[in-house]
């Protein structure tokens, strides 16, 4: 058995039964009063609980889980119902998922307050909810032995029922509400562990997929409000610029619009109908006030980033204990050869389907806001302070999300929808088209690298020195996040440090260069570019070496046996030492730590010099614990082409300070026609779960990148494929 305690602290909470439903946690919070309605047999009965309000149960035998995890469409939330079932010992068609209400009881310190991001989502369940479930079935055990006066460790508890087999006698939980109600939650509730799990590490199906496929589902571009107005909004065409002046008259003349309201760097349109707004919106001619940026180009960029880290005056990062820059610079004037390769990525949005939107009501006393938001508390608190509230005033309404990948972490669109929200007088939904999205955004930085890889006479590593240089976006992110330190962006080295390869010797750094664009976390954040600088460093090592790829990486992976065996039963899986046809190549990218594995195996076919096509992607993940399989499994698929668009074609370029990609036009994704057929292993062999979502992009880049080097014999070094010289053909 494994013992959890939330972390969450130790309030004085209430139990209470009203009308037959039984509620672990308080009847006060807004979204639980309405499971509490006032009834004259209403008895409360104050406890010391150990866990919050996480879990609630009707006179019906549904159980409703209040997760503090968005549902962005990763499938967490069928695994937080097979929690339940799982630690209830129920039909896990019983149970109900829904987001927890944006107040201080429900606040993690990790994630910080109620946030989804880093792959936590599981692992937060199984710190929160899980030990509710396990406390409500110590709980009702308890209260079916005090009934029956039997010992409690005669009873079981099987398909929502407490049963005594001793005397065949069984009760379900609902006739033990009452009794259950007056009882104190166990100081130390013990969870299952997952070699004793039922219901837990199996495939069930995800609940929200039908909603999804018929429409139901609400996003937040869906909510409807009585009385709402809509908002297009027109953003400065640069970044750092300032709304001058405006002529308001061409939208006011436009029929069903309302009002236009000025921001500092933008206009909005309040009308009837979107499409109104929005044609209205563009036909304003803002004059704007340039910032100290405004004529930025990214080739100009590109220069200024790879000279830095070819300078390398970088700062220092003060950790690990394998940071040692005077052992560095010894080791690499001993090295029998040295890998030397300078790389650069460019700046990428997250290209969410749903496009960005708030629905907004401001009164006197406070705010309702509805949106899609990976970032509940950070919202809550940028609304107020924006509105001149307290964060309480504010009432968060999580949606369906269409598409996070970091991007809904950020407020600012929230916060513009608020103010324009206030300066109407009524309930408003802003929508930024994509185009706004696209050119007025937060961005994956753009990032240059110098790699040196020290090797001895055996073309082991010596040292790895890491040069890299780019915009912090820790600057710019809104996120409650770890801060910088010692003055360094750790996003930079994310992936560098306790990667599963080893590394006798480091020496990183880092040179800020900053354009005065907004950056923030995009999917996997510094993997997504330092696991294709690291894994390309390591083929041509390999390369170096004269030995296979997966040979000289498992030379690397002696210290680790279960990323070896990762390893092999991916190239196993891959059919990696099979032959393969004429212009046919393969390449193999790994991510992860000492604990987590995730990698590709790519195979291409070149059909002439510059053009290729993929073949087959084989990807595979160990995240330690698995509970559902097949969520695991589309994970890694969409993390895959989320990741497979990005290296094939991912840019956003500036020129004269504008954004030059505006859509899915000119900022192109992968078809269903150029998507090969993928291949996808699910390994479970560790002892607690590390988490899927930011494993799918990292790999699958380099895994390309790498079989180009096999049939061309040049590296490359430099992101999106088509900036490489390289373009792919379905």
């Amino acid at each position: 058995m494994t013992t959890l305690v939330s972390p969450a602290r130790r309030n004085f909470l209430k139990s209470s039964l009203v009308a037959g439903a039984w509620i672990l946690g308080s009847s006060t919070i807004p979204m639980l009063d309405g499971l509490a309605a006032d009834d004259a047999n209403k008895t409360v009965s104050p406890v010391n609980s150990p866990f919050d309000f996480w879990l609630s149960m009707d006179g019906t035998g549904v159980v409703t889980a209040y997760t503090t995890v968005t549902n962005l469409g990763q499938g967490t939330h069928a695994a937080i119902a097979q929690i339940v079932a799982e630690e209830l010992e129920m039909p896990i068609a019983n149970v109900r998922i829904e987001h927890a209400p944006v107040v201080k009881q429900f606040h993690r310190e990790w994630p910080p307050g109620i946030t989804t991001f880093a792959s936590a989502g599981f692992n937060s369940a199984l710190e929160t909810i899980a030990p509710a479930c396990a406390a409500a079935r110590q709980m009702l055990l308890q209260a079916a032995a005090l009934q029956w006066q039997v010992e409690v460790k005669d009873c079981t508890a099987g398909n929502a029922q407490i049963n005594h087999t001793a005397t065949s006698r069984s009760l379900p939980y609902t006739a033990l509400l009452k009794a259950v109600a007056i009882l104190a939650p166990p100081e130390k509730p013990v969870i299952k562990s997952p070699r004793d799990w039922k219901v837990l590490g199996q495939s069930t199906p995800r609940p929200d997929i039908p909603a999804r496929v018929d429409g139901s589902a609400v996003f937040g571009i869906d909510v409807q409000r009585p009385g709402m107005l809509m908002a297009a909004v027109l953003h400065a065409p640069r970044f750092g610029s300032s709304l001058q002046s405006v002529d308001d008259s061409p939208a006011l003349a436009v029929k069903g619009v309302r009002k236009v309201v000025h921001l500092p760097n933008a206009v909005a349109v309040v009308a009837e109908r979107y499409w109104i707004a929005r044609k209205a919106v563009q036909l304003l001619k803002p004059v704007w006030q340039d910032g100290a940026h405004a004529s930025i180009n990214t080739a100009e960029m590109r220069i200024s980033l790879l000279r830095a880290v070819a300078a390398g005056d970088g700062k220092l990062f003060p950790r690990p204990k394998k940071q040692k820059e005077g052992a560095a610079e010894t080791a690499m004037k001993e090295a029998g050869s040295i890998i030397d390769t300078s790389f650069d990525v460019p700046f990428l949005a997250h290209a969410t389907m749903e496009p960005l939107n708030a629905t907004v009501e401001v009164t006197a006393t406070g705010a309702q806001v509805w949106l899609s938001t990976q970032s509940q508390t950070d919202t809550q608190n940028g609304v107020a302070k924006a509105l001149g509230f307290q964060p309480e005033q504010v009432q968060i309404h999580t949606q369906h999300v269409g598409g996070g990948f970091g991007r809904r972490l950020e407020h600012d669109f929230a916060v513009e929808a608020a103010l324009i929200a206030k300066a109407a007088g009524a309930i408003v939904k802003t929508i930024w088209s994509r185009e706004n999205d696209m050119r007025a955004g937060y961005y994956r930085p753009i990032t240059a690298a110098r790699v040196q890889l020290a090797l001895d006479k055996d073309y082991l590593p010596m040292v790895l020195r890491l040069d890299t240089a780019g915009p912090s976006l820790l600057e710019y992110t809104r996120v409650t996040n770890s801060p910088a330190r010692h003055g360094l962006d750790w996003t930079f080295i994310m992936g560098w440090f306790g990667n599963t390869y080893k590394f006798p010797l480091f020496d990183t750094r880092w040179t800020r260069v900053d354009f005065g664009v907004p950056c923030s976390y995009w999917r996997s954040v510094g993997n997504s570019q330092n696991c294709f600088f690291l894994e390309h460093t390591l083929e041509q090592a390999a390369r170096k070496a004269g030995m296979d790829s997966l040979e000289y990486r498992r030379r690397l992976l002696q210290h680790n046996p279960k990323a070896l065996a990762f390893v092999n039963a991916l190239a196993e899986r891959a059919g990696w030492s099979k032959p393969l046809p004429k212009d046919h190549y393969r390449g193999f990218a790994m991510n992860g730590n000492s604990a987590l594995f995730s990698a590709h195996i790519v195979e291409i076919a070149v059909s002439k010099p510059g053009q290729f096509r993929l073949v087959k992607i084989t990807a595979g993940i160990n995240p330690g614990v698995v509970a559902n399989p097949k969520a695991v499994e589309a994970q890694m698929m969409g993390g895959t082409l989320f990741g497979l668009s990005a290296a094939l074609f991912g840019e956003i370029s500036f020129k004269d300070g504008q954004v030059e990609q505006g859509n899915f036009d000119s900022y192109r994704l992968v078809t269903l026609a150029q998507t090969p057929v993928l291949d996808v292993m699910v390994m479970s062999t560790g002892d607690r779960p590390e988490g899927v979502g930011e494993e799918g992009p990292p790999s699958i880049g380099p895994a390309i990148a790498n079989a180009l080097l096999a049939a061309s014999g040049k590296p490359v070094t430099r992101l999106p494929l088509t900036q490489a010289g390289w373009s792919l053909v379905a």
